[in-house]
Parts: C-alpha cells; sequence; structure tokens
C-alpha cells in the first residue's frame, strides 16, 4: 500500500532573499535602519522588512521579479581613520529575479542623500 498526497509543497513557492547594502570602495557601512520594499511586479504584492543585521537584511517572498526601494540612515565609517558618520540614504532596482530555491544574494549600491 501506497500513500501519496496532492498537496502542494509550499517551499517550492517561497524563496529567501538576503539584501546588502554598499557605500562603495572608500566606506565600510556598520549599522543601518531602513525599511526594505520589494513589489512583485506580476502581482503587485508588497513585502517590507527593517531587521538589518549590519548590512544586511533577509526577506522570504514568493519566487518571482521583484521591484527593490530601501530608504534609511546608515553609519559609515571612512577608510583612513576617520570617525563615524551617520548619512542618510536610499537604494532602488527596476527588476531583480528571486527564483532560487537557495538564498539570493544580492547587493546594492546605496545613493547618499547628504
Amino acid at each position: 500500500m501506497a500513500l501519496t498526497t496532492c498537496a502542494p509543497i509550499e517551499d517550492d513557492i517561497f524563496t529567501q532573499a538576503r539584501i546588502t547594502v554598499t557605500a562603495g570602495d572608500d566606506q565600510a557601512v556598520t549599522r543601518v535602519q531602513a525599511q526594505v520594499k520589494l513589489t512583485n511586479v506580476n502581482t503587485r504584492q508588497v513585502t517590507t522588512v527593517a531587521d538589518f543585521d549590519g548590512a544586511s537584511v533577509t526577506v522570504e517572498v514568493l519566487r518571482g521579479a521583484y521591484q527593490i526601494d530601501i530608504e534609511g540612515v546608515a553609519t559609515c565609517q571612512l577608510a583612513g581613520g576617520a570617525a563615524p558618520r551617520v548619512r542618510q540614504f536610499r537604494c532602488q532596482s527596476d527588476y531583480v529575479e528571486l527564483v532560487r530555491q537557495e538564498t539570493n544574494e544580492l547587493s546594492l549600491n546605496m545613493i547618499f542623500l547628504d
């Protein structure tokens, strides 16, 4: 006797994205306070997260194509030992595919607003 199920495996429709914000070669990002907004370009579903660990945040979303917007402040350490500086920034990407079953690693460059 064999048992089978017709229920879909939900793990196949979700993926994790690890998004890291970068400030360039001359600065290291040590702390980020920002909101990440991921918009699925097909369904227009919006997912937000603000739980940064250093310069990175991890979020679980449906697999698919996304637009990513990030806005907030970051503590940046300049090369050469200058005092850390808090800077306002934003990051944007119009199209990113988050389709891998493993964690999708993304790196977005900061645009400083100050």
